[in-house]
């Protein structure tokens, strides 16, 4: 019997230990997440340049519009286009969920074999329409 009791002794005594240590580990975790968004927020706020200078007159607005979509498209530039193409892209990462398919789709402009299956792979009621799209970007 007294083992017995010795053994609920040495649990008990290990819960409690747990118990006190939870919050600390809970706590560096709450704050690692913390730091993690302000260190994003700095590497945002530094690469768009300070905000409240957007209404300043002659103030240069920090992205080029090509600058959002891939340079190797030199054609027509409509964000619908663009648009349209990264959803076939999304949708087919959605369907297959490998790296390859969502590096490979938007590579060279979507002038690629990969952007090729996906759009037929994804049975689109116009697959040819989406390829003309992809051509008119390319130039």
């Amino acid at each position: 019997m007294s083992t017995f009791t010795s053994v609920i002794q040495m649990a008990v005594l290990v819960a409690c230990i747990a118990m006190a240590t939870l919050p600390q580990t809970q706590g560096r975790s709450a704050d690692g997440f913390g730091r993690m968004g302000r260190l994003l927020a700095s590497l945002k706020g530094d690469s768009l340049g300070p905000v409240q200078d957007y209404g300043v007159e002659g103030a240069a607005h920090p992205l080029e519009k090509r600058q959002i979509f891939d340079s190797s498209c030199k054609g027509v530039y409509d964000r619908a286009i663009f648009s349209e193409l990264e959803h076939v892209c999304n949708d087919c990462y959605n369907l297959y969920r490998t790296s390859r398919v969502a590096s490979g789709c938007r590579a060279n402009c979507f002038e690629n074999h990969v952007f090729d299956d996906c759009v037929y792979d994804l049975l689109l009621h116009n697959p040819d329409e989406v390829l003309l799209m992809r051509d008119a970007i390319r130039g």
